[in-house]
């Protein structure tokens, strides 16, 4: 086991690539700490499945862009478990109105759910780490915040999402020698907010992609568990999409 008893908080982890992670570093060894916003019954199933398989499980309700609650969650860890060895910030959201009708509350919510809730949780992440002299921060950021791949439907998803990348990089200075940050960017994940839209439209997105196919939940915690067990890797960012950056946007 790559991880074991290494402590692991999974943020937006009640579903989708935060629940297929959560249970792919249970299988490693880790103790994980798993971060719900509203939907306790379907994070306490998760829960239910790593301690199967043999994790030591926390279930914390946790609003990650506040930050009164990251503070909670974190000494939630603290107390139960002694110790944050890794932190993926997943928690976020693709959903905002059309660009001509937003409002700045309607950016700021986007923002809040998919940047300041990575800044917030890599703060305290990091004041423990530090103490600690050893550390992973993995930050789920996504190819529409990649240079000129934003998406115009999600103008400030793909704004944040790039926020994300650049914090990673510069934070994995600030942050430097003994603590690694890096972020992953999906692709198409076949995740549940996928589950309601037509296979018409599904398979226009796939057909962008040169594997002509959906990335998998589980393949995005593969991702972040190479990221978890790497010495030698700071600051990057791996793009997990089936090969759709390789076409021209």
């Amino acid at each position: 086991m790559k991880l074991k008893d290494k402590v692991v908080i999974v943020t937006g982890a009640s579903s989708g690539i935060g629940e297929a992670t959560a249970l792919k570093f249970a299988k490693e060894g880790a103790n994980i700490v798993i971060d719900y916003k509203s939907d306790y019954k379907s994070a306490q199933r998760v829960a239910d499945s790593a301690q199967k398989i043999g994790s030591n499980a926390l279930v914390v309700q946790c609003d990650v862009s506040i930050p009164e609650d990251v503070e909670k969650m974190f000494n939630q860890a603290l107390k139960s478990l002694g110790r944050v060895d890794i932190l993926i910030n997943n928690a976020g959201v693709a959903d905002e109105p059309e660009f001509l009708k937003a409002a700045k509350e309607d950016w700021l919510k986007t923002f809040n759910n998919n940047f300041f809730g990575t800044m917030i949780c890599s703060q305290h992440a990091a004041r423990i780490m530090l103490k600690q002299k050893n550390g992973k921060i993995i930050n789920i950021s996504s190819i529409y915040g990649l240079e000129n791949a934003g998406k115009d439907g999600l103008i400030a998803y793909s704004a944040a999402k790039a926020a994300v990348i650049n914090f990673t990089q510069t934070l994995a200075k600030i942050l430097a020698p003994n603590i690694t940050v890096n972020a992953v960017a999906p692709g198409y994940v076949d995740t549940p907010p996928w589950k309601n839209v037509p296979e018409k439209i599904k398979n226009r997105y796939i057909g962008r992609t040169y594997l002509k196919r959906w990335i998998q939940p589980e393949e995005i915690g593969n991702a972040c568990l190479y990221l978890a067990t790497a010495e030698a890797v700071t600051g990057e960012v791996l793009i997990v999409d089936a090969g759709r950056t390789l076409i021209e946007y």
